[in-house]
C-alpha cells in the first residue's frame, strides 16, 4: 500500500491568501496539515503557515524518535494544541498580528489507524471504495443551523452565516480539535481530501467521489476537481486549497514535506 498525494493552494480572487498546506508523505504513512487565515483579522496567513509547519515539525521529529507514538490519536491532538501555544507566544511577541486567527485540519495516518482532527471549517473527507465514509463537521453558525434543522449540510454553502466560525486556533482561549479515529485499515481505492472552504463551496461531495473514481493518480483527481471551481466561481472568490491523498498498490513517487503557500483574505470572521 503507498499514498499518493497532490495539493495546490491559490488566491483566487482574493488580494492575498491566508491558506497555507503542508505535509509530508512516505510510502503508507503521512502527515496531511490544510490551514486557512481568517481574513479579517490582520497576520492571519502567518498563523496559518506557523499552525501547519508546527504541525508536521512535531509529527516528524516525534516520528524518528518514538515512531508508534506519532500515530498516537492524543498525540495528533498535542501536535494542534502545540500549534496553538507556537502562535499565540509569537502573537505575544508580535503585537501587529495579535488579533489573527487560523482554521486547522489535520490527518495522520500509518495505514492502519487513521487520525482525523479539525478546528473551524476546513473540512476533512474519506472515501472508502470509492464513497463518502466520513466527512468532518464545521465549527461555523451555519452547522449550528444544520444542526437545529434549519438548513440543510448543502446548504450550508450559500448560507448567510456560513464565513462565522465558532472554534478557531490562535485564540486567547483554546478549545480541542474534534477528533475522529479510523482504525480500518486504508486500503487500494481508498483516499482523504483536506480542503478549504473556498474549495468545498464550489467542489460538491458527489463530484469527489466521482473525481477520485474516475483518476488514475491524486494529481489528475485534484485537477478535475479544480476545473470545477473555476467553472463556478465569481470574480472575487475565495482562496481555496485543498490536499487529494490516493491510496494506491503500486509503487507512486513520495513526495517528503511538501509545502504549498499563498496569501488573500478570506472574509471569515469568528463568532
Amino acid at each position: 500500500m503507498k499514498i499518493s498525494a497532490a495539493s495546490i493552494c491559490k488566491q483566487g480572487g482574493r488580494e492575498y491568501n491566508q491558506d497555507f498546506v503542508c505535509g509530508t508523505v512516505n510510502g503508507n504513512e503521512a502527515c496531511l496539515v490544510v490551514c486557512d487565515g481568517l481574513g479579517s483579522y490582520i497576520g492571519s496567513e502567518v498563523a496559518s503557515r506557523l499552525c501547519s509547519t508546527k504541525i508536521v515539525d512535531s509529527f516528524l521529529k516525534l516520528r524518528e524518535s518514538d515512531p508508534p507514538r506519532a500515530f498516537l490519536p492524543e498525540t495528533v491532538q498535542s501536535f494542534i494544541h502545540s500549534a496553538h501555544n507556537y502562535v499565540a507566544a509569537y502573537k505575544e511577541q508580535t503585537p501587529e498580528i495579535r488579533s489573527s486567527c487560523t482554521t486547522v485540519a489535520c490527518c495522520v495516518t500509518n495505514g492502519a489507524t487513521t487520525v482525523m482532527s479539525h478546528i473551524g471549517d476546513t473540512r476533512i473527507y474519506l472515501f472508502k471504495g470509492g464513497k463518502l465514509s466520513y466527512q468532518s463537521k464545521d465549527h461555523s453558525l451555519s452547522q449550528v443551523a444544520v444542526d437545529m434543522g434549519q438548513i440543510t449540510l448543502r446548504e450550508i454553502r450559500t448560507h448567510k452565516d456560513q464565513n462565522k466560525l465558532t472554534r478557531v486556533l490562535g485564540n486567547d482561549y483554546y478549545i480541542a480539535p474534534d477528533c475522529e479515529v479510523r482504525t480500518e485499515p486504508l486500503t487500494a481505492g481508498d483516499a482523504i481530501i483536506i480542503c478549504t472552504d473556498g474549495f468545498w463551496e464550489y467542489v460538491y461531495e458527489e463530484e469527489m467521489e466521482e473525481d477520485l473514481v474516475s483518476s488514475a493518480n491524486a494529481d489528475e483527481a485534484i485537477f478535475k476537481m479544480e476545473q470545477r471551481l473555476l467553472a463556478r466561481v465569481g470574480r472575487y472568490n475565495d482562496n481555496y486549497s485543498a490536499v487529494v491523498a490516493m491510496i494506491t498498490e503500486s509503487e507512486q513517487p513520495a513526495a517528503e514535506n511538501e509545502n504549498h503557500e499563498g496569501g488573500a483574505s478570506n472574509g471569515k470572521s469568528q463568532n
